[in-house]
């Protein structure tokens, strides 16, 4: 059992002081001699810098260092120059390299050990949607790191930032018009050994949808396609009765409306492409007059991907009868095109307007080897499904924004009045037009486990999905900020406004066919569901729509206004209190949609539901956010340049998403497993502490430390809903409590002939109390997705030629819950430790021209899940291959 205890919480207060005061220690031994500090050693500073290096680092660290001290709220930022060291090609790669981040399933955000639920994502400071089924945030590996011109990590909250705020807030900047010309172009290739031999099936990436005829036939017949559906419209008789002919009629109508249906999913193995990805970018910039300054700057990027993601699985009850052997391929194909345009009058006035489409195809084939305690191999009997799933998403950004400064009233006390303003228009589209589901029976050798003959199962109907998302959100908003000076204060006063709107369709099909049972139902599914199979009336064959789970439908809205003001005071340089309040008023409703009634009882259902005053369906909340700092600044306090030590508090709030709040359910495409919305989720509300030193060196070397705190009320959790071992489906709830804590800590050593060291680790701890009585194995347990350390390491090298540099990195984090298990006597599920181990090396030959080599997961880690069952036994649940990858890329720059 995962219980907290109260040595648990001394034993972690003790390694935080330690930590810290071996950082401080360190750092004191490590800072050239300062006449000041009697007892401080005569050696060498080394740089010290928060992700920044010399060499080709260099040029865009400083304006960052400067924006993170000037900050009066803890945040992390990372230049395109790291970026670029580091060889990640995607947000989401470069996010692990930052304190305290981690990322779940190569994708969705964890600041500080908090799901993605709890991290906000910003694309140049607007909110846009999720293309994901499954998830809130915006999954960060469809962003290319090449548009990227810098990520800042907000950690402690402020007035400006939504309310919706948890561990973080992700603000991806993308690059702007370019003071001058630049012509960018690159080329690569690369695979995965696990790539051998790939999965894949004749009807791939041809799907278009649910049929136009079993479209126009729902109508027809009133949302029942079956035969007695059919006949029942056919019939002019009071009791539905039929002639012959007219029964006859209904099963070729339904046989035609079969055969619409895409059926080209025989699966079978090919040998796999090596990956291939390519991006250019051009810009320039026109000086139109002494004045005025035009630009523009074009990004074109693309990526195909094919990877197995093969899996073994396990019964946490009994793993040695219930367990099973999926093999899955999928081919991952990205796009991105973006324009921007800008405009700048003198250092006062600049205004920008973009355009960016990101475009994201998966075709996945997978097929599943299951046993279980009525088929199992002694007997020579398994159980085999046969999957396909294509998926289409696409997200669509048009952006303006401006900045000026006006300084038409400023004086000796008044400075130079700034604001700032966006408009953001997006759109996302997630369509599957055809995810096939189709269940059989092998009979296989006891001895060797030889497939000997297949069947498709006569007990379950072959499902073919097909799902339609669309996201719609607007958002704009304006800030303003004067500084006042003082003899001795510095005064700034701000305040802003922001409007953000998101409505949401989403709707799902799911048809059937039943197969009945006969000689013709043996082979695989490109065997027996073919048109001459359907086409004999023999063949028991019928087209029906499933009414059951995962073929719910809802449409959706959130509206949020907010305004907030703030106030900065700088006193002499030595202390600085920063504090304001954001407001916010909040309004969402999720109606479910039933596609197959056409009778209209449904709607009158909802309508009578929604009158009543417990009804969950729509609901509003506002208030007051509040949020200060206080800031003690130390010039040359331990040998430092300028020292700043930080202390802050802030009020959010996380709100559970639309899908979470939707009952339906959904597939993880990453996982395979089923994920349940819950309608009656509430709002989480969280106070922050952050205690956070800063020490900044000679060069812009820095080291940071930081302890922060955060209590949560009704903090939403993810949990194991009843079910089976093979009918695995997961859900949301309010805990009644949470909290989260810990240290983090990082900094960089430069060493001798080009080699430099850099790292941050994280250590931290937290507890949920879920409600009593409501069947969890452990009502008190450690929070979901939070991992007790958290490391980044990096070794790199830059040689004084300056043609080549390399870099090895490796991150870890600590076993974090998956999902809390209900009290079948099972312990909760823990995702393992995940070891990564790349490398990345840099040719230059010319200022032109770079190769650059990567390897991932070097180590060949695997990821794994693991649940103790009742009779504590540790089982591993889930292993899917990651495998090692390669790639080679060639850039030319102009």
């Amino acid at each position: 059992m995962q219980k907290l205890s109260l040595n648990r919480h001394k034993l972690f207060i003790a390694i935080s002081a330690a930590s810290l005061s071996f950082v401080a220690n360190g750092a004191l031994a490590q800072v050239e001699t300062d006449p000041t500090i009697p007892s401080a050693p005569a050696i060498d500073a080394p740089v010290l810098e928060e992700m920044l290096v010399t060499g080709r680092q260099q040029s865009g660290a400083q304006s960052l260092v400067q924006e993170r001290m000037e900050d009066a709220f803890a945040a992390e930022l990372m230049g395109s120059d790291q970026i670029a060291r580091t060889g990640d090609t995607t947000v989401a790669a470069a996010l692990t390299r930052v304190t305290g981040v981690t990322l779940n399933q190569g994708k969705y955000v964890y600041v500080r050990g908090l799901g993605e639920r709890y991290a906000s994502v910003q694309l140049n400071g607007a909110q846009v949607p999720s293309p994901e089924l499954t998830r809130n945030v915006l999954p960060l590996d469809v962003i290319p790191a090449s548009i990227v011109d810098s990520l800042k990590i907000q950690k402690s909250y402020s007035p400006d930032l939504p309310g919706h705020f948890g561990g973080g807030n992700v603000d991806i900047r993308t690059k702007s018009v370019p003071d001058e010309f630049v012509f960018d172009l690159t080329i690569g290739t690369g695979t995965n050994t696990n790539n051998d031999d790939d999965l894949t099936y004749p009807g791939g990436g041809k799907a278009s949808g649910l049929p136009k005829s079993i479209d126009s036939a729902l109508d027809t017949y009133q949302g029942r396609i079956d035969i007695g559906g059919i006949r029942r419209i056919l019939s002019t008789e009071v009791d539905n009765s039929v002639t012959p002919e007219q029964a006859q009629e209904s099963i070729l109508i339904n046989r035609d409306l079969a055969l619409s249906i895409n059926r080209d999913i025989g699966i079978r193995e090919d040998k796999a492409s090596p990956d291939q990805n390519g991006a250019v970018a051009l810009g320039n910039s026109w000086d139109i007059s002494d004045d005025w300054t035009l630009g523009g700057i074009l990004n074109w990027s693309q990526k195909t991907e094919w990877r197995n993601k093969d899996q073994e699985t396990k019964g946490v009850g009994s793993p040695d009868t219930t367990y099973s052997s999926i093999k899955r391929s999928t081919e991952d194909v990205k796009e991105l095109v973006s324009v921007g345009a800008g405009i700048k009058f003198q250092d006062m006035h600049h205004v920008e307007a973009s355009y960016m489409k990101i475009g994201n195809e998966t075709d996945e084939a997978a097929i599943t080897y299951a046993h279980d305690s009525n088929n199992t191999l002694a007997d020579g009997n398994q159980r085999v499904t046969y999957q396909t799933r294509f998926q289409d998403r696409e997200l669509e950004v048009t952006q303006a924004m401006g900045k000026h400064s006006f300084d038409q009233l400023s004086n000796s006390t008044r400075g130079i009045l700034d604001v700032d303003w966006f408009y953001s228009d997006s759109a996302v589209k997630t369509n599957i037009p055809g995810a096939s589901t189709i269940a059989g029976d092998n009979t296989v050798d006891p001895a060797t486990g030889e497939i000997l003959a297949t069947r498709i199962s006569s007990s379950s109907s072959a499902q073919f999905a097909y799902l339609n998302l669309q996201d719609d959100v607007r958002s704009y908003g304006w800030n303003a900020k004067l500084p006042l000076t003082f003899d001795n204060a510095e005064l700034t006063f701000s305040g802003g406004y922001s409007y953000n709107d998101k409505s949401r369709e989403y709707y799902g099909y799911t048809a059937l066919i039943d197969v009945g049972g006969g000689d013709y139902l043996l082979g695989t599914p490109g065997d027996v569901f073919t048109d001459s199979n359907i086409n004999n009336l023999d063949n028991a064959f019928e087209l029906t729509m499933s009414r059951g789970f995962g073929t719910e439908s809802y449409i959706a809205g959130q509206i949020t206004d907010a305004f907030y003001g703030m106030f900065d005071a700088n006193f002499n340089d030595v202390w600085r209190f920063t504090a304001g309040a954001r407001y916010e008023d909040y309004r969402t409703a999720v109606l479910p949609v039933d596609l197959l009634d056409y009778t209209g009882i449904t709607i009158q259902k909802l309508i009578e539901d929604l009158a009543k005053e417990d009804q969950n369906y729509a609901s509003q909340d506002d208030g007051w956010l509040p949020s200060a700092a206080l800031t003690f600044f130390n010039d040359g306090f331990m040998g430092s340049e300028s020292f700043q030590l930080r202390l802050s508090y802030a009020q959010t709030v996380v709100r559970p998403d639309l899908r979470e709040l939707s009952d339906v359910i959904y597939i993880d495409p990453e996982l395979n497993m089923r994920v349940q919305g819950n309608p009656s989720l509430v709002i989480s509300t969280l106070d922050h502490f952050d205690l956070r030193g800063e020490w900044y060196f000679d060069g812009g070397n820095n080291l940071t430390a930081t302890l922060f705190y955060k209590d949560i009320t009704d903090p939403i959790e993810q949990k194991l809903n009843p079910g089976s071992d093979t009918d695995i489906v997961m859900g949301f709830y309010n805990a009644v409590s949470g909290e989260v804590y810990g240290v983090e800590l990082e900094g960089l050593l430069n060493l001798d002939y080009g080699l430099f060291l850099s790292g941050n680790l994280t250590l931290s701890d937290s507890e949920i109390v879920s409600p009593e009585g409501q069947g969890f194995t452990n009502a008190t347990r450690q929070m979901t997705g939070q991992s007790p350390y958290v490391l980044n390491m990096q070794l790199g090298y830059d040689s004084d030629n300056g043609k080549h540099g390399a870099a090895v990195s490796y991150n870890i984090a600590d076993e974090k819950v998956y999902f809390a298990a209900l009290e079948t006597g099972h312990d909760d599920a823990f995702e393992q430790p995940f070891s990564s181990l790349d490398f990345t090396y840099s040719y230059y030959p010319t200022e032109q021209l770079t190769f650059k080599a990567k390897l991932r997961n070097l180590l060949d880690e695997d990821r794994e899940i693991s649940q103790t069952n009742s009779a504590g036994k540790n089982v591993t649940i889930l292993t899917q291959e990651v495998g090692t990858s390669m790639s080679l890329d060639i850039s030319y720059s102009f």
